[in-house]
């Protein structure tokens, strides 16, 4: 076996995702449609045991339990209108416990207006238990 065939075997067993682990695309999927709909409680199901930590304009917090989490998730919800919502890239990325992210792009406008607005959510998930569990929820305008 040549050094190059010994690593990737290496890497693969090092960053392998359970075969009965929870399926990150579907996972991802539910988050946006849930996301879509503005639904801060069944967001933070989602959650990790651990808290979820929120960046939002930069300014950090967190990690937080489910109770503040959802609360934060909404009063973003209550302060705009969700447009659209676009799963653009998810990846699982290794580790030990196995880490994921994905990027969404949230369309949204302040209620009462027309002028669409762009936000790029960043979601960062950690495998507990064999399911897929957000840890963070980042949001970058550009």
């Amino acid at each position: 076996m040549t050094f190059r065939a010994l690593a990737v075997v290496i890497a693969g067993a090092v960053c392998a995702v359970p075969v009965r682990a929870q399926n990150l695309e579907r996972v991802v999927e539910r988050f946006a449609d849930t996301w879509a709909r503005g639904d801060a409680a069944a967001l933070t199901a989602l959650a990790s045991r651990k808290g979820v930590a929120f960046d939002i304009d930069g300014k950090p917090m967190g990690p937080v339990a489910t109770r503040q989490a959802s609360a934060v998730l909404r009063r973003l919800f209550n302060e705009r209108e969700t447009v659209d919502v676009r799963i653009l890239f998810q990846e699982v990325v290794g580790g030990q416990p196995p880490l994921a992210f994905a990027e969404i792009n949230w369309m949204t406008r302040v209620h009462g207006t027309t002028i669409p607005e762009k936000t790029t959510v960043f979601v960062a998930l950690v495998l507990e238990d064999d399911r897929w569990r957000v840890t963070q929820i980042r949001f970058v305008k550009p």
